[in-house]
Parts: structure tokens; C-alpha cells; sequence
């Protein structure tokens, strides 16, 4: 009952409207010979400029008013739906952005991390070099000064051979003029006695 009205009072408001339209096309152009001004056709021009752009806008809203607005509601959820495909779209960079940024300081902590452990293993490798060194450096020295001392020993026993040598040339040089048979003799004694007892 309530569509049948609705229709009716949509037909009753439509049908007035060409009844309008006549009488502006028919009516309006007698009136105005009738007053019997002479620029009437410029009113005219101007009464049927408002007449047709009220057709136009009457056409347009009666059959145009339905498919404009099924296509701004298209266009609109179109959009709306691309809207929410790039904030999607928007929130996946950021969290991608964020995960770089945690995996790049991750990635710098970790370095930090390595560069100090690497700087701590270089540290002690070098102090076990240094005392390497140092033991090496040490039992160098030791070799070498028991070199040195094994040298000086040579040297010196060298030097007493030379000398015993040099005294028995010189013994032997200047004995022969002092020594007698009978210092020979006593020598030989008393070595023989000190061999017996």
C-alpha cells in the first residue's frame, strides 16, 4: 500500500511539470508580444535558456540520478578498497623498514660484539707473543752467555797451555845450563818414594 502511494505521489508531482513546460513555451511568448515591448526576444532567449537547462537538469535527475550515484558508490568503494590495499601495502614496508632496522642493529651489536672479542683474542695473542718472545729472548741469552762462558773457559785453557808451553820452552831453554845430574837424580828420588809410600 505504502509503494502504490509513494508511486501515485511521484506521478501527481511529475505530471505537473510538463504542463509547466507548456505553458512557458506556449504562453510565455504571447504575454510578452502583448505588452507590446519591443525586446521581447531577449526575454524570450532567456525564458527558454532557464526552460531547457531545467529540462536538462529534470532528465538528468530524474534518469541520470540513479546511475551517477551507482557509479560515485562504485567509484567510491573502488577507491576505498585501493585505499585499503595501500595502507596493507603502507603497514608491510613499515614492518619490513622495522625488521631491517632491528636486523641492522642486531647486525651492529653483533659487530660490536666480534670487534671486541676479536680485539681481546688479539690482545692476549699478543701478550703470549710477547712472552714468547721474552722466554725465547731469554734462553737466547742464557745459550749465549754459556757460550760465552764455554768460550772463555776455552780461551783460558788455551791461554794456560800457551803458557805452560811458553814456561816449558823457557824451562826447557834455561834448565839445562842449571840442572845437573844430581838434581835429576834427587828428583827422581823423591818421585820414587812418593810413588812407594
Amino acid at each position: 500500500m505504502k509503494v502504490n502511494r509513494r508511486k501515485r505521489r511521484c506521478q501527481n508531482q511529475t505530471s505537473g511539470v510538463p504542463i509547466l513546460v507548456f505553458m512557458v513555451v506556449v504562453l510565455a511568448p504571447g504575454i510578452a508580444a502583448a505588452s507590446g515591448s519591443g525586446d521581447w526576444r531577449e526575454t524570450w532567449d532567456t525564458v527558454m535558456a532557464w526552460v531547457n537547462f531545467s529540462i536538462l537538469a529534470g532528465v538528468i535527475f530524474k534518469f541520470g540520478r540513479v546511475p551517477i550515484k551507482d557509479f560515485l558508490a562504485g567509484q567510491r568503494s573502488a577507491i576505498s578498497a585501493e585505499l585499503t590495499a595501500l595502507e596493507e601495502e603502507k603497514e608491510k614496508c613499515l614492518a619490513e623498514i622495522d625488521s631491517a632496522r632491528r636486523h641492522t642493529d642486531e647486525n651492529r651489536q653483533r659487530l660490536a660484539e666480534m670487534k671486541e672479542r676479536l680485539i681481546s683474542q688479539g690482545e692476549a695473542r699478543k701478550q703470549a707473543l710477547i712472552d714468547q718472545a721474552r722466554s725465547q729472548a731469554a734462553l737466547m741469552i742464557q745459550s749465549v752467555r754459556t757460550k760465552m762462558e764455554n768460550h772463555i773457559l776455552m780461551e783460558k785453557e788455551k791461554l794456560k797451555m800457551e803458557l805452560a808451553d811458553m814456561a816449558f820452552e823457557q824451562a826447557a831453554k834455561s834448565l839445562p845450563g842449571v840442572i845437573t845430574d844430581a838434581d835429576n837424580a834427587m828428583w827422581i828420588g823423591n818421585y820414587m818414594e812418593e810413588v812407594n809410600s
